[in-house]
């Protein structure tokens, strides 16, 4: 399954906004998410994956609301300022697009060699590099690729449902041999893993035509949506 590197672009000025969103949405590795500041982001950014955030204009308040979102990833800043924030990887404007993008690839390289990345699945962590689920209390445990990838899947979809068809190709490609059977398979394996009562799922539910990770906010919202 191909993964998309997820950005949070957060611009005060709406020209700069729709410039850099427009240039970013020309590759398909690409997904961004769009807000003015983070408290507008429509979805909490502790529960939310994102890659990084990238800021353009003044810097200050935006990175205090990310750090109270609970955001710890990389940040990139866009400024004309002539005098950077200290410790903040920082580009000056004017500058190309093929140099901010190589920053923004660059600086989540640089984080996931440092930390490794994480979303929230319910009560639980999923560690995306090691694959590892950890609960609230620290018990982990390992997950396979496919389970981590229905999850990273589902997680990137919010609350909205996802047909068993779209999770088939996502997550096997398009291949004759695989059959609903094998991904309702897995499906009870990670409900074994995540659920109070897999037998009645709370998290990872059912419903008409496929799955839907019920604890996430539906997606109501232009921006960050």
């Amino acid at each position: 399954m191909a993964d998309a590197l997820s950005i949070l672009l957060l611009a005060h000025n709406p020209e700069h906004a729709i410039a850099l969103s427009e240039q970013f949405a020309l590759d398909p590795t690409l997904h961004v998410h769009q807000a003015s500041r983070p408290v507008m982001f429509a979805r909490p950014l502790d529960s939310e994956r994102v890659d990084i955030a990238v800021i353009v204009g003044p810097a200050k308040d935006a990175i205090v609301e990310l750090r109270a979102a609970a955001f710890r990833g990389p940040v990139l800043v866009l400024t004309d300022e002539a005098d950077p924030i200290d410790r903040l990887d920082t580009i000056i404007l004017p500058s190309r697009f093929s140099f901010i993008l190589s920053r923004v690839r660059s600086a989540v390289r640089s984080f996931e060699a440092r930390e490794e990345p994480w979303v929230t699945i319910g009560g639980f962590r999923l560690m995306l590099g090691s694959k590892m689920l950890v609960d609230q209390d620290g018990n982990a445990e390992k997950l396979t690729d496919k389970e981590t990838d229905i999850l990273r899947f589902m997680h990137r979809a919010g609350a909205e449902l996802v047909a068993r068809e779209v999770l088939l190709t996502e997550i096997w490609g398009y291949n004759e041999k695989v059959s609903t059977h094998t991904l309702e398979t897995h499906i009870y394996r990670l409900r074994q893993k995540i659920e109070r009562d897999p037998a009645n799922a709370e998290l990872l539910v059912t419903e008409a035509g496929g799955y839907r990770l019920a604890e996430l906010p539906k997606k109501d919202h232009a921006n960050g949506a």
